[in-house]
């Protein structure tokens, strides 16, 4: 795999990593640097009497090396990728792997082929079947407790919900988890972060709510549901789609735009979205992964970027989640054309509503729209003035506003409970991540 400068940035783990490996990636600084069709390895020279050895996986862009640092990867790491991404024939070319590299390498295969072992390991249905259908009955019985809960709540009324917000969920969102239904346990965690100190928290409250009961209602409905709204509402509900059966099903084969890249920490687990758009299908899809006890991204994704790609959608009515199935390559970015005018906004919302009405959030592609700050509300506008307010932060605003220079350019939004959230902005040929 070629290595990129871009790719090398966007995996840097903060700032002052990217910063102190810059400052290293120079020729000066290493005393020897080599490149094997499968590998690349240096040996940076600090302060200590033994440079350190660092070397990077081209298979999958993953780094290792002897300093002490706990970060990944580590300013060497960053210095070698940087430094070979710039000027390649700087670097030895190797018919042979070093011992240490090949020990390392080595390693990682034969992880890569006992979990591939362990994947294709036959099931024992009977029991499986067992464990679906004791979940089955927690489910069920969790989500008579959620409604009766939601019944409660409006019955004696929401004017007091602002006093309570701090653990107001905090029971039956547990109760949720005991019952397996982490996708309800979420959706109840979401009623304590409504912003109830905002003019008109009231509907948007009751909406989560109502989402909530539609949900349970449609999960005892299920088997008058077609097949794949039910698949939704099972997901939803908590219940998984294998990573084998995704990979076994519908699958786009397109050059993918990487509109956004974003992260978001939940309980020592961090959730990482991918947004991508793809050229040819006109499409949408979203990849999420989850890391916890301190992972970092294992793939070589950067916002802007073009993959050519072929992704695995998960079954539903609107195909959306996807993992990758196949990538071959990766360019800058070029140039996206979207809605011009809001009104398509507002019908993409509504039919996308009317398909699958649990939906939360609608991406968008927009084009000749501009930031304004009117009454010390930031909106968005397109060319007819219709306006959006924008669900982004007071710095984010201002960062987009700095960027377009009040001028019309193009962005990347997800529209959510009335508002827009920008998450990227291009002008012409040049790409900007605002969050």
């Amino acid at each position: 795999m070629n290595i990129t400068e871009e790719q090398v940035i966007q995996l840097a783990p903060d700032t002052s990593s990217l910063k102190a490996g810059q400052q290293l990636a120079t020729v000066a600084k290493w005393v020897k640097r080599h490149v094997h069709e499968k590998a690349i390895w240096g040996y940076c020279q600090g302060s200590g009497k033994e440079p350190y050895k660092t070397m990077i996986d081209r298979a999958n862009l993953a780094f290792k090396c002897s300093c002490p640092s706990r970060k990944f990867p580590c300013k060497h790491g960053i210095a070698l990728g940087l430094l070979y991404a710039k000027n390649p024939g700087d670097f030895q070319v190797e018919t042979t792997l070093a011992e240490l590299v090949e020990e390392w390498i080595g390693k990682r295969e034969v992880k890569a082929e006992v979990k591939k072992e362990k994947e294709e390991k036959p099931v024992d249905e009977a029991a499986q079947k067992k464990r679906v259908e004791a979940r089955e009955k927690k489910v069920k019985n969790g989500i008579e407790e959620l409604r009766t809960w939601l019944k409660d709540t409006v019955r004696t009324g929401i004017v007091n919900v602002p006093q309570q917000a701090y653990n107001l969920t905090t029971t039956i969102a547990a109760r949720m988890v005991d019952a397996q239904a982490s996708g309800l346990a979420t959706m109840a965690k979401g009623l304590s972060s409504v912003d109830f100190y905002h003019e008109g928290w009231e509907k948007v409250f009751l909406k989560k709510l109502s989402k909530i009961y539609l949900l349970t209602e449609g999960y005892r409905q299920l088997d008058n549901l077609p097949p794949l709204l039910a698949q939704d509402v099972r997901s939803l509900t908590g219940w998984t789609t294998s990573k084998e059966e995704v990979l076994a099903g519908n699958s786009v084969n397109d050059n993918w735009v990487v509109l956004s890249i974003t992260t978001e920490e939940d309980d020592k687990v961090t959730t990482e979205r991918i947004w991508m758009y793809g050229q040819e299908s006109a499409c949408f899809a979203l990849l999420l992964n989850f890391y916890g006890g301190g992972q970092t991204a294992q793939h070589t994704l950067y916002s802007g970027a073009i993959v050519n790609a072929e992704l695995a959608f998960y079954p539903s009515v609107l195909p959306l989640r996807a993992i990758i199935k196949d990538q071959t390559a990766i360019a800058p970015f070029t140039s996206l054309t979207g809605f011009g005018s809001f009104k398509s906004i507002t019908e993409l919302v509504a039919q996308t509503l009317s398909v699958l009405p649990f939906a939360e959030k609608v991406p968008c592609l927009l084009s000749n729209v501009k930031i304004n700050l009117t009454n010390k509300k930031w909106l968005l506008m397109d060319a007819d003035n219709l306006s959006y307010l924008l669900n982004n932060t007071e710095n984010t605003c201002w960062k987009a506003l700095a960027i377009s220079q009040g001028l019309p350019f193009s962005a990347f939004a997800v529209y959510e409970n009335e508002k827009l959230t920008i998450l990227s902005m291009w002008t012409k040929a040049n790409f900007y991540s605002i969050v």
